[in-house]
């Protein structure tokens, strides 16, 4: 697996990647004041895909696909569509070499892709909320020895710009 799927498989390695980007951009001065205050109430975003609360356009680099302000570039928020259709605009028509199916987990109902190449399952990507703590999905494509990813839907400040998702898929499909 590439070094991005490494670093987002769970919600934990998603916080260790975000403290390290806001250390290396020097994105937060302020670590050491902010670790004695209480952790902010995580927002949930709307499933239709309204934009996030915070859509102030940013040029900085608060990092590759997330941050507090919304990125100058198509992501999940700004998408004309909701999440759903957001994911498959991309996986559609970035990997359209691929056979690419869709499903919904028994558990949560939420979007399942399996990509296809040759008859061999490449990859799953599951989407899903960061309020979720569902594994079985993961375990089985690990023992499998299946690529496997997930993207959140729902948490704050990560907004699954077109690029991020493009470059995080196309490392897994590599593998």
């Amino acid at each position: 697996m590439g070094l991005f799927s490494k670093l987002f498989q769970t919600a934990n390695d998603t916080e260790r990647a975000e403290k390290m980007m806001r250390d290396l951009f020097g994105g937060n001065q302020n670590t050491q004041q902010q670790k004695t205050q209480p952790a902010p109430q995580q927002q949930s975003y709307p499933a239709n895909n309204q934009p996030a609360p915070r859509q102030q356009v940013s040029n900085s680099p608060s990092g590759f696909s997330w941050g507090e302000l919304m990125p100058n570039e198509e992501n999940q928020f700004n998408y004309n569509g909701n999440y759903q259709q957001y994911f498959e605009s991309i996986f559609f028509n970035e990997f359209r070499y691929y056979e690419i199916r869709t499903d919904r987990t028994r558990y949560s109902n939420m979007p399942v892709y399996t990509f296809i190449k040759n008859g061999r399952t490449a990859l799953v990507v599951e989407l899903m909320s960061q309020k979720s703590s569902a594994k079985k999905l993961r375990d089985d494509c690990e023992r499998s020895g299946i690529p496997y990813l997930r993207y959140y839907i729902d948490h704050a400040g990560w907004w699954n710009t077109k690029k991020y998702v493009i470059t995080r898929t196309r490392n897994a499909l590599a593998f």
